[in-house]
């Protein structure tokens, strides 16, 4: 007889998240890490297994600590990575220089699967990350220096920072408890910058080459770490179903050529007169879109925020044409999801309240999903850790085969919740003039 056994996450409902923080407290905060000068928590173990090729094969070397040139370790170059105990941040240049990649527990068979901005494949120096408390605080300005418009973040993971009303532009920040990744583009796409406890007075400071952060979201010990909560002035707050759907399609990349509103589903953006989609704006959503015509093929979750070329939408770089969009109903305070390892709600399961998970291999659970019971709330699954690769969107349902979410192989590594940032209870900001 198999035995089931269930990974149930979170399933405390919180009656007062502020009254339930974990009563550790934080030393005050330490000056700023300089790269490669990771440490680890007590007791913290760190382990990743680089191979030569793709999908772990050819040479392969194990570490356990930071290494500021894999080179010097015998391998030319990486084309795979296994992390069993995370998480990690590679670095497209040796001595922890260039593009930054995090790299959470998980499987990464390919470059472009812990790369989010495709534009380079190099992996030539890693450092574990610090993750040294269960508090998370993050402030984004405006400016740099610390100047202008701020955004205050507490304890919880934000995929779209136009949806709480700020823009892209984020010159300074200052991390004050926890470690946060941030990406150029919403949903958690494009260019990563990784926020350790410290000051960053100016863009330079986190390696970006433009002060634009269009989402953020917490680095977490999975094991331990406990559910957030904002604090969301009423006079913001909206009920579900008050607000309006628009997205504006550009025929060229940048926002250039003619562009096209749309308010509603089109099926065939070819038929409304769209002859290709370059990039695109999204001022209320959440939207998908699909590669075919008729709501088929790959899926692309669109939340509200700039997209200025195909590879800002999508995580799998396989398709940049898009024929077809819908809105996404988000018609739920409350989020309840169960992956089934089988076909038909068998086998080995997982069960997500109120989270977002971005590596299943950091609860013990692996990659294999066959079968999904939505019970509440909107979610999108992803292929790997970390919110990467193909990417598919689950509403309210049952969905007993993976061909029925619109995936070729059972494999999901990481999924989280679709919002409306606007009302829903949880959450994180404090947008201030």
């Amino acid at each position: 007889m198999r035995v089931c056994v269930c990974l149930c996450l979170w399933c405390v409902f919180y009656q007062d998240t502020r009254s339930s923080r974990m009563s550790e407290q934080q030393s005050s905060a330490p000056e700023q890490l300089a790269p490669g000068k990771s440490q680890g928590g007590a007791g913290a173990t760190y382990k990743v297994v680089l191979f030569e090729f793709g999908n772990f094969q050819g040479r392969k070397v194990e570490l356990s600590s930071e290494v500021k040139d894999v080179t010097e370790k015998g391998l030319e170059k990486v084309g795979s990575v296994l992390v069993e105990s995370a998480p990690w941040v590679g670095y497209e240049r040796q001595s922890f220089k260039g593009e930054q990649f995090i790299l959470e527990r998980g499987e990464y068979p390919h470059w472009d699967t812990w790369t989010n901005s495709q534009s380079s494949s190099s992996l030539l120096s890693l450092r574990p990350l610090k993750v040294d408390g269960a508090e998370h605080k993050l402030h984004l300005f405006e400016n740099q220096g610390f100047a202008g418009r701020k955004m205050e973040i507490v304890e919880d993971d934000v995929p779209s920072l136009w949806g709480h009303g700020f823009q892209d532009r984020v010159g300074s920040v200052k991390a004050l408890n926890g470690t946060w990744v941030a990406y150029m583009y919403p949903g958690y796409r494009g260019r990563q910058f990784i926020f350790e406890r410290g000051d960053f007075k100016h863009w330079n400071d986190w390696e970006a080459p433009v002060p634009q952060i269009q989402s953020v979201r917490r680095v977490r010990d999975m094991q331990w770490h406990k559910r957030g909560y904002h604090q969301n002035p009423a006079s913001k707050q909206q009920q579900p179903g008050t607000s309006a759907f628009k997205l504006v399609i550009y025929e060229q990349e940048n926002f250039q050529g003619r562009c096209h509103e749309l308010t509603g589903p089109c099926n065939n953006l070819q038929e409304a007169g769209v002859e290709k989609v370059g990039s695109i704006l999204v001022l209320c959503g959440p939207w998908v879109g699909y590669e075919q015509a008729n709501c088929k093929g790959e899926q692309f979750v669109f939340e509200k925020g700039e997209y200025p070329r195909w590879d800002s939408w999508t995580n799998s770089r396989r398709s940049d044409t898009l024929y077809a969009f819908r809105p996404i109903k988000v018609d739920s305070q409350e989020h309840k999801i169960v992956l089934f390892e089988n076909p038909s709600f068998a086998g080995k399961k997982i069960e997500i309240i109120d989270d977002d998970v971005p590596s299943f291999h950091g609860h013990g659970y692996q990659e294999k999903v066959s079968s999904v019971r939505v019970q509440s709330g909107t979610w999108v699954g992803y292929q790997y850790p970390g919110y990467r690769g193909y990417q598919y969107l689950f509403e309210k349902g049952e969905y007993k085969e993976c061909a029925e979410f619109g995936a070729q192989v059972p494999q999901i590594q990481s999924v989280r919740r679709i919002r409306d940032m606007q009302w829903h209870l949880r959450g994180a900001f404090n947008p201030n003039n």
